[in-house]
């Protein structure tokens, strides 16, 4: 939960305690109706005033005693004024520490982590969920999660996460918001060559971009479309997952369509220089194979040939026969 702004700890303490004006407890009043983040701060600190037990933490400070001490000191009577101004102090005193205290036990801001993948990595995190990131890919979190479980993804990643009905798992991504209780889901960002797209396998996810929002079901994906609109379909590509799990199916698959599901599971790029050989099709499985062997056994079906300039393969040649 965040600190509140715009109004005082002072002022929601004595609000708490019932020493506050009517018009403070009308201002008070109107600042929780403004949002529910209010109501639920106010919520915390009553059950944490409880559970301390405030009160008997203020009747035990003997205000009259403490009074009689330093009045004798002064060698001056004491008045029915002065008494009051100290209680009023030493009430005052009181407030302060209380949120003192509060703030710094209840409200302490999260830490964050920064992990780059420099090759394929699993994490767990703070509550027992599990993230595989792809080479390459940055996951933000912090160190132990609190009201929400707050994750910041650039790259590509499948998350299975810990169920917790109290408390939201939430990735952003690309100014998108995924948010799910307990589930599994494929997660990749937009990059040069790529869009962002969400493939979920297990349970049910919210996804928010700055437009819209939509609800998945198991076997469904999103991505982003033209003019940054949502586009729900079913997942119809067996190989979101292989640069994680190693493999790849073709089912008389275009050449072009297997070139971006290679890419996408080797990090690299594919340029063609005869188009129509991206209508051509494929066939085939290949299971926990380097990118190497796979280029080779498509150079002997096709009459291709590779070359290797910075990271992106250039494509020349190609037959359907």
């Amino acid at each position: 939960m965040k600190e509140p702004k715009d109004i005082s700890q002072e002022l929601l303490l004595k609000y708490l305690s019932g020493t506050a004006s009517e018009k403070e407890n009308r201002e008070v009043r109107e600042w929780m109706s403004l949002a529910p983040e209010n109501r639920d701060y106010i919520d915390h600190l009553q059950s944490l005033w409880a559970n301390a037990q405030s009160y008997s933490l203020l009747d035990s400070i003997d205000l009259e005693e403490n009074w009689q001490a330093v009045q004798s000191k002064l060698g001056k009577r004491t008045t029915y004024r002065k008494q009051l101004f100290w209680k009023i102090a030493a009430t005052l005193v009181f407030f302060l520490t209380a949120a003192f205290l509060i703030k710094t036990f209840l409200y302490r801001p999260l830490e964050w982590q920064e992990f780059e993948a420099s090759e394929q990595t699993t994490l767990t995190l703070p509550d027992g969920s599990l993230v595989a990131l792809k080479a390459g890919s940055q996951l933000v979190y912090p160190t132990q999660f609190g009201d929400e479980r707050r994750v910041k993804l650039k790259g590509e990643a499948f998350f299975e996460v810990e169920h917790n009905q109290e408390t939201p798992f939430v990735v952003e991504a690309d100014q998108t918001e995924t948010r799910v209780l307990g589930t599994s889901f494929n997660l990749r960002t937009a990059a040069e060559f790529s869009s962002l797209e969400l493939v979920l396998v297990e349970g049910k996810v919210s996804f928010t971009s700055p437009l819209e929002k939509v609800v998945l079901e198991p076997g469904q994906r999103v991505s982003l479309g033209a003019g940054g609109l949502l586009e729900k379909t079913t997942n119809t590509n067996p190989n979101f997952q292989a640069w994680k799990t190693g493999r790849l199916v073709f089912e008389n698959t275009p050449m072009s369509k297997v070139f971006q599901d290679i890419a996408n599971a080797y990090n690299t790029r594919f340029e063609l220089s005869n188009e129509a050989f991206g209508n051509c099709t494929l066939t085939a499985r290949y299971d926990q194979e380097g990118l190497e062997n796979i280029l080779r056994t498509l150079e002997i079906l096709f009459n291709l040939s590779f070359e290797d300039k910075q990271g992106t393969y250039m494509v020349s040649g190609g037959s359907c026969q």
